[in-house]
C-alpha cells in the first residue's frame, strides 16, 4: 500500500488544517445561499405569491432529491477514506460509480414533475401560490441530474482537500445564476419576464456550466496526479451496493429532516399567504448562516474520513473539537444579529416590495427570527457531530434518530397545533425550536459514545 499525500501543508489534526478545509467550503456553501438569497429577493420584487411558493416547492423537491443527494455526498467520505490509505485505483472507481449512480437515480427523480399538480392540490395554498409551486418544483425536479452530478464530481476535489478549487466553481455558478436569474425573472430586450420560472431555469443552467467546469478540472487532476479514471471505467456491483448503503443512510436521513419541514410549511401555509411569506423569509434569512455550516460540516466530514483511512481517530477528535469551536463562534455571530438588527437583515426585501403587504410579513418575520436565535447554537452540534460521525461510517444512526425525532418532535406536534388549536404561528416555530434541540443533542450523546472510531466505509484488507 502506497503512503498517502498530506491533506495540506498544515500540521494535521490542528485548527490551521481545519481552516484550510473549512473555509472554501464555507464560502462555496455560502454563495449557494446567497444565490438563493438573491434569487428570494428579485422574487420579493416579483410577488408576494411568488415568495410564498418558493419555500414549500424548494423544500419539497429536496425531500425527493435527497435520497440520491446521499449518495453524491457520501462519495466524499469514500474518496477520503481511501485516499488515506493511498489507494488511487479505489478513488477513481468510486468517482465512476457515482457518477452512474447519480444519472440514473436523477434520471428517475425527473419524472416526479409529473406529479406536482396533485402535489401541491393537497396543500390547499391559494390558488397564486399553489400555481407557482407547481412551476418552480417542475424545474428544480427536471435539473435533478445537474445538480447531483454537481455535488458528485465536487467529491473528488473536497474528498482530497481541494476544497479551494470546488469555492472557485461554486462562485462562478452564483454568478452565472444570478445573471440569468435577473434576465429571466423581468426579462431584458427579446427575453420576455418569465418569473419564477425564469428563477428555476436559471438555476439548473449555473448547474450545467458547473458539471462542464469540473470535469475539466478533474481531466487536468486526473493527468497529473496520475489517477487510473481509464482502467476504472465501468460498473463494480459490489462497490455501487456499499455506496447505495452509506449513502442511501445518509440520504433518508436528509429525507426524513426536510420533508418533516415540508410537512410544517404546508400547516403554515394554511394560516395564510403571511405567515407563510413571513415563515418563508425568516428561514431565508437563516440559510446565510446555515448554509456556510454545511460547509464546515464536509469539511470535518472529509478529515474525519481521511483519519479513519489512516488509521488515526484520536486526530479526528482533535479536528472535531476545532470545529464545535468555529461553528459556535461563527453561528453565535448570527444569532446576535438576529436578536439586535433584524430589520436591517430584512431591508433588501424591502426595496421593491409592495408596502403595506410586505410590511405585515416584515413584522411577523422579527418575531420569528427571535426563534432562530435561540435554535442556532443546537444546530451546530448537529452539523459537527453529525457529520463527524458519517465521515467515519456511521450514518445509520443519524438516519434512525433524526427520523424519530421528525415525527414524533416536528410533524405530529405540528399537526397537533393545528387540528386542536386551529393553527398558531408561535406554537408551531416552538415546536421547530424544540426539534432542533432534540436531533442537535442527539448528536452529541452518540459521538460523545465513540464507537465511531472503529467504523469504516472501505475495505477491511485495504486498512490492514
Amino acid at each position: 500500500m502506497s503512503s498517502s499525500t498530506p491533506v495540506t501543508r498544515a500540521r494535521p489534526g490542528s485548527a490551521q488544517e481545519l481552516l484550510l478545509i473549512a473555509l472554501p467550503l464555507m464560502i462555496s456553501f455560502g454563495s449557494q445561499s446567497v444565490m438563493s438569497f438573491i434569487d428570494r429577493i428579485f422574487l420579493t420584487w416579483y410577488s408576494s405569491s411568488a415568495l410564498a411558493a418558493t419555500m414549500p416547492a424548494s423544500m419539497l423537491n429536496w425531500s425527493i432529491v435527497s435520497f440520491a443527494m446521499g449518495v453524491a455526498s457520501y462519495t466524499g467520505t469514500f474518496i477520503s477514506q481511501y485516499e488515506g490509505a493511498g489507494r488511487k485505483d479505489r478513488v477513481a472507481r468510486v468517482v465512476w460509480q457515482s457518477i452512474w449512480l447519480c444519472l440514473s437515480l436523477g434520471s428517475l427523480l425527473a419524472l416526479f414533475t409529473l406529479a406536482a399538480p396533485l402535489i401541491f392540490a393537497l396543500a390547499g395554498h391559494p390558488a397564486d401560490v399553489q400555481r407557482d409551486e407547481v412551476t418552480y418544483f417542475s424545474m428544480l425536479c427536471g435539473g435533478a441530474p445537474a445538480a447531483l452530478l454537481m455535488t458528485s464530481l465536487s467529491s473528488f476535489f473536497s474528498g482530497r482537500g481541494q476544497t479551494a478549487v470546488v469555492m472557485w466553481v461554486n462562485l462562478t455558478a452564483v454568478l452565472i445564476n444570478l445573471v440569468f436569474g435577473y434576465l429571466l425573472i423581468f426579462g431584458f430586450a427579446f427575453i420576455p419576464p418569465l418569473g419564477i420560472w425564469g428563477a428555476g431555469l436559471a438555476t439548473v443552467i449555473s448547474n450545467c456550466l458547473a458539471c462542464l467546469l469540473f470535469v475539466g478540472l478533474m481531466i487536468r487532476e486526473v493527468s497529473r496526479k496520475q489517477y487510473p479514471m481509464r482502467s476504472e471505467f465501468g460498473i463494480d456491483f459490489e462497490l455501487c451496493q456499499r455506496m447505495l448503503y452509506y449513502g442511501l443512510a445518509m440520504g433518508l436521513q436528509i429525507f426524513v429532516d426536510i420533508f418533516g419541514f415540508t410537512i410544517f410549511l404546508l400547516f403554515v401555509g394554511k394560516m395564510g399567504t403571511t405567515a407563510l411569506a413571513a415563515t418563508n423569509l425568516a428561514f431565508n434569512l437563516n440559510s446565510l448562516a446555515f448554509i456556510p455550516m454545511l460547509g464546515l460540516g464536509t469539511a470535518v466530514m472529509t478529515l474525519v474520513g481521511r483519519r479513519i483511512g489512516e488509521k488515526n481517530p484520536a486526530l479526528a477528535e482533535t479536528t472535531v473539537r476545532h470545529a464545535l469551536q468555529l461553528g459556535c463562534t461563527y453561528m453565535g455571530l448570527w444569532c446576535v444579529a438576529y436578536v439586535l438588527i433584524p430589520r436591517l437583515l430584512i431591508t433588501p426585501f424591502r426595496a421593491y416590495a409592495a408596502g403595506d403587504e410586505f410590511a405585515e410579513i416584515e413584522e411577523t418575520a422579527v418575531i420569528l427570527m427571535r426563534f432562530i436565535a435561540i435554535y442556532g447554537l443546537f444546530d451546530v452540534l448537529a452539523i459537527v457531530y453529525g457529520y463527524a460521525l458519517r465521515g467515519a461510517g456511521d450514518a445509520l444512526y443519524p438516519f434512525l434518530f433524526f427520523t424519530l425525532s421528525s415525527i414524533f418532535c416536528l410533524i405530529i406536534p405540528s399537526a397537533v397545533i393545528w387540528y386542536l388549536w386551529g393553527g398558531n404561528l408561535i406554537g408551531t416555530w416552538s415546536v421547530v425550536t424544540f426539534y432542533i434541540f432534540i436531533v442537535g443533542i442527539g448528536m452529541w450523546w452518540r459521538y460523545r459514545g465513540g464507537k465511531w472510531k472503529s467504523m469504516s466505509v472501505i475495505e477491511k484488507e485495504v486498512l490492514i
